[in-house]
């Protein structure tokens, strides 16, 4: 994971659409192959607060907590959010509060989605949503797994 990394995916963008407009197990490839590419920003909240650096970069302090906020379904769900360029994290930060952003790996997913606490709780969050306000691609924990281990 990077801190404020911008990224673009156009060819992940054409992925998902071509899959949104056939699903064929060609456009599921290629989706997959991409996915496997590409880092997607994802929001996060950081404590302490990023602070500038001397040339006004911001820059997260060593030993920060960085916590990935998640979205929730109506039906209470909760999943973790990745966009794949900033035109999309726009979208949701319009209608939420302005947070820095992180690049992250699917594999960087799949490793938090199978993460157990100290008590051996699983991870709250059953996957990833891309884009939530755009495609909307919603992918369950168990898919993720198995595309990382390949």
């Amino acid at each position: 994971m990077e801190f404020n990394k911008p990224v673009s995916n156009p060819l992940l963008v054409g992925a998902i659409e071509l899959l949104k407009e056939a699903d064929t197990q060609e456009h599921r490839d290629l989706l997959i192959r991409e996915l496997l590419k590409a880092d997607l920003m994802a929001p996060a909240i950081i404590d302490p607060a990023p602070a500038e650096d001397e040339e006004g970069r911001l820059s997260v302090a060593p030993g920060s907590r960085v916590q990935l906020p998640m979205l929730f379904s109506s039906d209470g769900k909760k999943f973790f959010m990745g966009f794949t360029d900033e035109a999309e994290y726009r979208k949701w930060q319009e209608k939420n509060r302005e947070l820095p952003f992180f690049a992250v790996r699917l594999q960087d997913f799949a490793a938090m989605l199978s993460h157990r606490d100290s008590q051996g709780n699983e991870c709250p969050a059953l996957g990833l949503v891309i884009n939530p306000y755009g495609a909307s691609v919603m992918l369950p924990r168990e898919l993720i797994g198995g595309i990382v281990k390949g």
